[in-house]
């Protein structure tokens, strides 16, 4: 059985990945900047090395012995206090950069990088042309690269769906942006499902997947349908605009201690489209994804079954 880094386990995407890994009877090593933050992980018998993106040699010493590394970070967080002063997609591609170089020493050849939909050659804001060009870094590397991109991603924990999930549970909602613009999503289950389908895979090698389910739905609808499969009443929203968040950035910045740029970059991106095309990676994986509303339905299930036992 193969042996796999996944760098990011403390997020979202990174801790079920690494959860459903492990029930695939993976060995799984976690690179974690805070170990505590991780101990769910390391209980279910995933090993724990604290480390840094921006420091190489820990990145290279948790590479040592591996078979594939997946790459699921979030540089909208607070960083490591030597990065302070970089930009966040500065402070992406130069752990990046150690990535492919502890890859190159320790002869690790696969490589799995998740990222999101939107992102191209096109791209205007900063959040997304900086995602491209680390896409763009990778795929070139000379490693068996595969760039996965999910849509909105449904699931107890994701910030996005979070807001969504909370926004359809009351009577009025506070939206960013006018609510027209359309995403399409897809359920965590189903995003592992195709981070773990393309790991053994030779046609994914320098490849860019996009993934999600059919339902394509503006964010105005994307909180009604939730309100729907929670039984809630559709709330009113107001929509808050771009302009004024955009405005206040920097000083949301410091006070989240996230890195320069950061917020504003995120917030750049927020009225695109987020579409995509996930007919590619079904031909490679063809189980069908969840509805929006069934992932909504599932994933609140799991958020009432956490507040009974809270």
């Amino acid at each position: 059985m193969k042996r796999i880094l996944v760098i990011g386990a403390s997020g979202f995407v990174g801790g079920h990945l690494t959860r459903q890994l492990l029930k695939e009877n993976y060995t799984v090593r976690c690179l974690a900047r805070n170990p505590d933050k991780v101990k769910e992980l390391a209980e279910l018998g995933c090993e724990i090395m604290k480390g840094d993106l921006s420091d190489s040699r820990s990145v290279e010493q948790a590479i040592a012995s591996m078979d594939a590394i997946y790459i699921s970070i979030h540089t909208l967080a607070p960083q490591h206090k030597d990065t302070a002063n970089l930009g966040f997609m500065d402070i992406e591609m130069n752990g990046l950069k150690n990535i492919v170089e502890g890859c190159k020493m320790h002869h690790v050849q696969r490589l799995i990088y998740v990222t999101s939909m939107g992102i191209s050659a096109d791209s205007k804001d900063a959040w997304t042309s900086g995602r491209w060009k680390t896409q763009q870094y990778l795929l070139n590397s000379g490693l068996n690269v595969t760039v996965i991109q999910p849509g909105m991603i449904v699931g107890i924990g994701g910030q996005g769906f979070n807001m969504v999930l909370t926004n359809a549970q009351k009577r009025t909602a506070f939206v960013i942006g006018d609510g027209r613009n359309k995403f399409r999503s897809i359920a965590i289950d189903d995003l592992t499902y195709n981070l773990i389908g393309v790991m053994n895979e030779p046609k994914a090698y320098g490849q860019c997947y996009e993934v999600g389910c059919d339902d394509i739905l503006t964010a105005d609808q994307l909180i009604d349908a939730a309100a729907d499969a929670t039984g809630h009443r559709h709330p009113r929203k107001v929509h808050i605009p771009l302009a004024l968040l955009r405005f206040a950035a920097p000083l949301i910045e410091f006070i989240a201690k996230s890195p320069k740029g950061s917020i504003k970059g995120a917030l750049d991106g927020l009225g695109a489209d987020l579409v995509g095309d996930p007919a590619a990676i079904r031909k490679l994986l063809p189980r069908a994804p969840l509805t929006y509303r069934q992932a909504v339905e599932r994933a609140y299930k799991i958020y009432q079954t956490n507040s009974r036992v809270a």
